[in-house]
């Protein structure tokens, strides 16, 4: 069991790390784009949007949901999902 100011911060610090995810997807998206003077195939590079999507989809989804369970523990309201 966490204090309240320990669950509450850390649920800030989990918010505040999707930020630099959404950096990292937008970087690799941005390099995977296939441009006029070259890069990858416009096949490999849907394949990689998809993975990519997926990929950081999913840890989005993850630390919002633990930072919203942090947030509903420090404000003393036990729900289980």
């Amino acid at each position: 069991m966490l204090s309240s100011k320990s669950a509450r911060l850390l649920s800030v610090g989990l918010l505040a790390a999707v930020l630099p995810l959404l950096g990292l997807y937008a970087l690799l998206m941005k390099v995977s784009t296939p441009g006029p003077d070259g890069g990858m195939e416009p096949t490999v590079a849907t394949i990689c949007y998809i993975a990519l999507t997926g990929l950081f989809g999913a840890l989005i989804t993850v630390a919002v949901n633990f930072s919203r369970q942090l947030a509903r523990e420090a404000k003393g309201n036990r729900r289980t999902p």
